[in-house]
């Protein structure tokens, strides 16, 4: 996924097993296309998909490891294909989501 997103995480038990993830929501009823160096509406999306989660793949993991440095979604995929395999995010086409 570009940008990559990324976050610091302080406050944990570092001797505490947790699991990372990102949950996408989609935030509006629009597909969106990129016209002209902007985002504009293109139509109305498709139904939300949902359980639409990745799971970062160092978890589950200690504290003391996520707060080590900023944990990184890198590997995230988004994809349109409901049926894409293994751990990409089916996600409706262009629609807007928000991690």
């Amino acid at each position: 996924m570009f940008p990559v997103f990324r976050c610091s995480v302080t406050g944990l038990d570092p001797s505490a097993m947790y699991t990372f993830l990102l949950d996408f929501v989609q935030v509006d009823t629009h597909r969106w296309k990129y016209v002209n160096g902007d985002w504009v509406p293109g139509g109305k999306a498709e139904p939300a998909v949902p359980n639409c989660v990745y799971i970062h793949p160092d978890s589950p993991n200690f504290g003391a490891h996520w707060m080590k440095e900023p944990v990184s979604f890198s590997k995230v995929k988004l994809t349109n294909k409901l049926n894409g395999g293994g751990q990409g995010n089916d996600t409706t086409s262009s629609a807007s989501l928000e991690p």
